[in-house]
């Protein structure tokens, strides 16, 4: 009675362990996150990660831009290899806690972490 009860312990220590997304860098914060961004003048900005993909877009009611494609992180840019355009766009962030400051020509967009 008591081996089935240690390996059951065993095997939840184990679960409880291993399943925890260690952060190094700001680069690795940026992945494990959505972030979005909602702006007085209608206008909203998403940035997501899936795998070695990221995808921002930004809406308001005139038009939609989607940049979606490989990407690469360092630790202060960002670039997206777009599939569709076959341009490579590169942004400079800061990180700021829970929102990040996007640079794209000099021109700053804060997003926060989506809470779900």
């Amino acid at each position: 009675m008591k081996r089935p009860i240690a390996i059951l312990l065993c095997l939840l220590c184990l679960f409880l362990s291993g399943c925890t997304p260690v952060i190094n860098s700001a680069r690795d914060e940026i992945r494990l996150y959505d972030w979005i961004g909602e702006y007085e003048n209608g206008n909203r900005a998403e940035l997501s990660f899936s795998d070695s993909n990221a995808q921002f877009t930004v809406t308001n009611p005139d038009f939609k831009l989607d940049i979606s494609g490989l990407c690469s992180l360092t630790d202060d840019k960002l670039l997206v290899f777009s599939e569709q355009s076959k341009l490579c766009y590169e942004f400079s962030y800061v990180l700021h806690g829970d929102s990040v400051e996007l640079y794209y020509h000099g021109d700053p967009l804060i997003l926060e972490k989506k809470v779900e």
